[in-house]
C-alpha cells in the first residue's frame, strides 16, 4: 500500500474540526439518548464531556487521521470506527460483561437480553453499532463539514497528544468499572475482544477499505438521505432488545448498510448527501431520547429540559452542517482535493 504526503489543513480548518470532534463525540455517544441520572446541573455536563472528549474525541481524530493519511474510503473508515465500537463495550467500558449495576434502572434485563454463553448478543450489537455510528462516524462527518478542508488535521505532536489522552481516559473508565461492579470478564475475553479490534483494523487498512469505485447512476437527493438517516436510526433504537430484537436489528443492518453503498457509488453521490444521512440519524437519535425512561436521582423538568437543549443543538449542527458544500473525501474517495 502505498501511500502521498498531503499538506496539513489550514490553521482555521484544523481548530474548528479538531474541537468540534472532542466536543461533539462525547455528546452524541453518551448524553443525547438522556439516560444517565443527574449530572450536576450544565456544570456537571460540561465536566462529563471534557472528561470523556479525549476518549470519544479521540477516537473520532484518530480514525480521520489514518484514514486520510492512508486514503481509506468510508468502507475503511466504518470498519475502524467498528475496531472502536467493539472496543468500548468489551475492553473499556465492559459493559458487556457487567450482570448488575445499581446507578442504572433495568440494567439487568438489557445485558441479559438474547444471552448466549453467558453474553447478551442483543446488547453487544446495540453498543457496538452504536458507537461506531453515533460516537465516532456521525460527528466525524459533522466535524469534517464545519471544518471544510479534507486534508490531515493532526501533526506528530498532536497525533501523540491524542494518543496519550485516549488511552489514560480508557484506561481511567476500565478500572473505575472493575471497581464499582465488578465485571465478569477475564484475560480470555479480554484477548478475543482485542483480536476482533485488531481483525477490524486489519480489515480498515486493507483493500477492503479503499474508496469505492463510482458507477453511471444517479443518486439519491440530500432530503432522501436526511429522510433515510432518520428512519433507520430511529429504527434501530426503537427495537426492543430481545432474540426478536436481535434478527430485526441484523436485518435493519443489512438493508440499510446495502442501500447507503449503493448510492454512495453513484456519481451523484456527494459530501453533502452523507452528511444529510448523519445528521438525520442525529436527530432520530434526540428525538427518542425523549422517550428514555427517567434516570435515577433526576426530574422530569431537568430530563425534558437536558432533551430540548440537545435537540437545539443537534438541528443547529444539523443547519449549519447541510449548508456546507466544500468538497471533501466522501464514501468513494471523490471530492478528496
Amino acid at each position: 500500500m502505498t501511500t502521498r504526503a498531503r499538506p496539513a489543513a489550514a490553521p482555521r480548518a484544523r481548530a474548528v474540526g479538531v474541537v468540534t470532534a472532542l466536543l461533539l463525540a462525547p455528546v452524541c455517544a453518551e448524553l443525547l439518548q438522556a439516560y444517565l441520572g443527574d449530572l450536576g446541573g450544565p456544570g456537571g455536563i460540561a465536566f462529563l464531556v471534557l472528561f470523556l472528549a479525549p476518549l470519544y474525541g479521540g477516537a473520532v481524530l484518530l480514525v480521520r487521521e489514518v484514514s486520510v493519511r492512508t486514503q481509506r474510503g468510508w468502507t475503511g473508515r466504518l470498519l475502524l470506527a467498528g475496531a472502536f465500537g467493539v472496543a468500548m463495550p468489551t475492553v473499556v467500558d465492559l459493559s458487556v460483561f457487567t450482570r448488575t449495576r445499581d446507578d442504572l434502572d433495568g440494567w439487568g434485563d438489557i445485558v441479559g437480553a438474547a444471552s448466549f454463553g453467558g453474553i447478551g448478543w442483543s446488547a453487544v450489537v446495540v453498543w457496538v453499532v452504536g458507537h461506531a455510528l453515533m460516537s465516532v462516524a456521525a460527528p466525524l462527518v459533522v466535524a469534517e463539514s464545519l471544518a471544510g478542508d479534507p486534508r490531515p488535521w493532526l501533526g506528530r505532536t498532536g497525533l501523540g497528544v491524542v494518543v496519550v489522552g485516549f488511552v489514560l481516559v480508557a484506561v481511567a473508565l476500565n478500572r473505575d468499572h472493575v471497581a464499582q461492579h465488578a465485571p465478569a470478564v477475564d484475560a480470555l475475553r479480554y484477548a478475543v475482544s482485542a483480536a476482533v479490534v485488531v481483525a477490524l483494523v486489519v480489515l480498515a487498512l486493507g483493500p477492503l477499505g479503499r474508496p469505492l469505485p463510482a458507477r453511471e447512476r444517479p443518486g439519491p437527493s440530500v432530503r432522501t438521505c436526511l429522510a433515510a438517516g432518520f428512519v433507520a436510526l430511529a429504527a434501530f433504537d426503537l427495537t426492543p432488545m430481545s432474540w426478536g430484537g436481535l434478527g430485526l436489528h441484523l436485518v435493519l443492518l443489512v438493508v440499510a448498510g446495502g442501500g447507503v453503498a449503493r448510492w454512495a457509488r453513484s456519481t451523484g453521490w456527494t459530501p453533502r448527501h452523507l452528511a444529510a444521512l448523519a445528521c438525520g440519524a442525529l436527530v432520530a437519535r434526540t428525538l427518542v431520547g425523549f422517550l428514555a425512561p427517567l434516570p435515577q436521582d433526576t426530574t422530569w423538568a431537568e430530563k425534558i429540559s437536558q432533551n430540548v437543549g440537545y435537540l437545539v443543538l443537534v438541528l443547529v449542527l444539523a443547519a449549519l452542517t447541510l449548508r456546507r458544500r466544500t468538497p471533501l473525501p466522501d464514501a468513494t474517495g471523490r471530492g478528496d482535493t
